[in-house]
């Protein structure tokens, strides 16, 4: 985290995106309702969705942070992965419904332009998501959280959808299309289907041992290949564990190096990695000789291989021969 303030945020995310969520998801709820905007309340149900996403990071960030144990010997950070599985399962069960509803009374339904307070209410939610999202994704990237990233995805679609409500409003009345407002309200259910679908493949993603972006494996390397002694960089396996980037790591060094001068190599390559890696976790570094001819070596193979052809000569007693 660069910042010390991270921590604090890092603790109020969830109760922050929970309690804004559900005012926010009430306050649309009734006016749509009231109003007669089919469209706003979608949208209302876009902030019920971040209210359950808002419980599960309140529950995620707990048990995520356990420490190791004996039945968990590599921590517990996929708990972040299972519950953006949930999240987005649940949404997209939900959405399929509102999905139907909105086709149905797209159809077959009689359109009335709604009330324009429910303008208000879009252009205030509109803004408030906006806020939200900020504040959301500078914490998800800062402590690198799956789960946390996942609400400030869904508070920027929830400012989409309702400025999406605002135009559909002000086309209904000023336009003469009293049927735009059910026409958004149903491209934001195709909207949310997409949104569920993106979340549960970057769920699967975690829960099947990703590995990192390229460019954090292309910095692994450079930095790796910096490290005095190090000869090569031959494999550099990683995974995502929740918030932290794992990594395994196979250096060449020359073979000339004792055991210990290469193990003192590997630790400056685990500590060089700690510091350049943002959100790094685990750091396993193996080293390996690289083949090669050293000055010393080259010597003792060279008298070794004339000791034995002279002995193979013709004449002279083989290896294990008594002398005539």
């Amino acid at each position: 985290m660069r910042y010390s303030h991270c921590v604090a945020c890092h603790g109020m995310v969830g109760w922050i995106g929970l309690m804004a969520n559900l005012a926010l998801s009430s306050l649309k709820l009734f006016v749509g309702v009231v109003a007669g905007s089919q469209a706003l309340v979608v949208d209302a149900l876009y902030s019920a969705k971040d209210v359950v996403t808002s419980l599960l990071i309140l529950v995620g960030l707990k048990f995520s942070k356990q420490p190791l144990d004996r039945k968990h010997q590599f921590g517990h950070g996929k708990a972040e992965f299972l519950l953006s599985a949930a999240v987005s399962l649940l949404l997209m069960v939900v959405t399929g419904l509102l999905l139907f509803l909105a086709a149905g009374h797209l159809v077959e339904g009689e359109h009335r332009p709604p009330h324009l307070i429910a303008l208000w209410a879009a252009l205030f939610s509109m803004v408030a998501c906006w806020f939200l999202y900020r504040y959301t994704r500078c914490v998800a990237t800062e402590i690198n959280s799956s789960i946390v990233m996942t609400l400030a995805k869904h508070t920027h679609a929830d400012g989409l959808s309702s400025g999406a409500v605002a135009i559909g409003i002000v086309g209904s009345h000023y336009l003469g299309m009293p049927w735009l407002d059910t026409v958004v309200a149903l491209f934001e259910t195709l909207h949310l289907l997409y949104l569920g679908g993106e979340v549960f493949w970057e769920a699967v993603q975690g829960l099947m041992d990703a590995a990192a972006p390229q460019e954090v494996q292309d910095t692994i390397r450079q930095q790796a290949a910096e490290v005095p002694g190090v000869r090569s960089v031959d494999q550099v396996r990683t995974r995502r564990v929740g918030q932290e980037i794992w990594v395994d790591l196979v250096v060449g060094v020359d073979p000339d190096h004792s055991v210990q001068e290469a193990r003192q190599i590997a630790r400056r390559v685990e500590a060089t990695l700690s510091k350049a890696i943002p959100h790094i976790g685990d750091v396993s570094v193996q080293f390996q000789s690289l083949s090669g001819s050293v000055p010393e070596l080259q010597v003792i193979r060279a008298e070794m291989n004339r000791l034995q052809q002279s002995r193979a000569a013709p004449g002279l007693p083989q290896v294990g021969e008594e002398p005539l």
